[in-house]
Formats: structure tokens, sequence, C-alpha cells
């Protein structure tokens, strides 16, 4: 901060050129959310977790199997659609306190995907596929259709959370860097 005494005694104050310096640095971290990444990863997040809960209702009607026991469908699609909100958050309200916040989501958006991955796989490998040597028993058929039915479901949404792993690796890459940018200036208030 820059001080000024005129003639007449009257002090006017001036920003100095570490404000100067610092503001700019403000502006260049809500310039480089205005390219709209967290908008578009927060939706694309907010769709796939809703997309998971949606594919999962079926796995209701089916055997009642380790994933439905835990929740995992619901607890997982529930985190991504928080970690998506946060990042829809971030570019209204770019600052270094919502990007670290933001950061910290991704990455248990991130664990929580990596659990949930390993959680399907485990019940796809133990799930037990029905064999029907007799093609007139409806129930035996029945049976092998629902099966088969639920291992499909759960190959699906554990793709879409691979997807999701994918993209909330990339957009957590991407916030490091931007907050990497900007560490000099995390303990300033804004």
């Amino acid at each position: 901060m820059t001080l000024t005494v005129s003639t007449d005694l009257s002090v006017t104050t001036a920003p100095g050129r570490e404000e100067e310096k610092l503001e700019d640095k403000k502006k260049a971290l809500r310039k480089s959310f205005e390219k709209g990444d967290p908008k578009t990863f927060g939706v694309s997040q907010v769709v796939i977790g809703l997309l998971i809960i949606s594919y999962s209702l079926p796995l209701l009607s089916a055997e009642t199997t380790m994933i439905i026991k835990f929740s995992v469908p619901w607890w997982s699609g529930l985190m991504f659609v928080i970690s998506g909100a946060v990042a829809i958050a971030v570019e209204k309200k770019a600052s270094t306190k919502t990007l670290s916040v933001c950061l910290a989501v991704s990455v248990v958006a991130i664990i929580i995907s990596v659990i949930a991955l390993v959680l399907y796989y485990i019940d796809i490998a133990h799930q037990m596929t029905i064999k029907c040597d007799d093609e007139l028993n409806q129930l035996c058929i029945h049976q092998y259709y629902a099966t088969r039915f639920s291992k499909g479901v759960k190959i699906i949404i554990s793709m879409i959370i691979l997807v999701q792993t994918g993209m909330s690796c990339a957009f957590t890459f991407m916030l490091y860097n931007h907050r990497k940018n900007f560490t000099g200036y995390l303990t300033v208030n804004e």
C-alpha cells in the first residue's frame, strides 16, 4: 500500500505493487476457471452419479448380493453428484479456498469410485450363474435370466464408474495444476 501526503496534509492511499500483483493473480485464477472446465466436469459428474443411481434400481428386484447389502450404487452415485455440484460451484465463485475444497472432494470421489469398482468386480466374480438342464422348468429359466440380467447391469454400472474414475482423475489433475500455480496466494484472505 502506498501512502501519499499532499501539501494540505491530506493522506491518500493507493494499492502498492504487491497488492496489484495479488489482484492480477486472483484475476488470472478466475479467468482460468471462466473457460468452463469445472462446469463441464461438474455437470458430467452429476449426470454420471444420477445414471448410476437410476441404473441400479433394477438390482432391487434381483437377488440380494453384496452390492445391494452395502448400498454401493447409492453412496457412490451420491458422492459423484456431490463432487459435481462442488465443481459447478467452483466456477461460479473461483477462489483459492473453493479450489482447495473442490480438489479435496474430487480426491474423495476418486477413492470412493475405486472402492465401488473393487466391490462391483468382487460381486460380479462371486455371483453364481444358474445352469438349467431342464428346459421345461420355468422357475430355473427365470432364475437363469434374472441372474444374467443382474450381472449385465452390474457390468454396465462398473463401466460407468470406470469412466467416472477417469474423469475425476483428469479433473483432480487439472485442479492440482491450478492450485500449484497459485500456491503463494492460498493464505491470503479473499
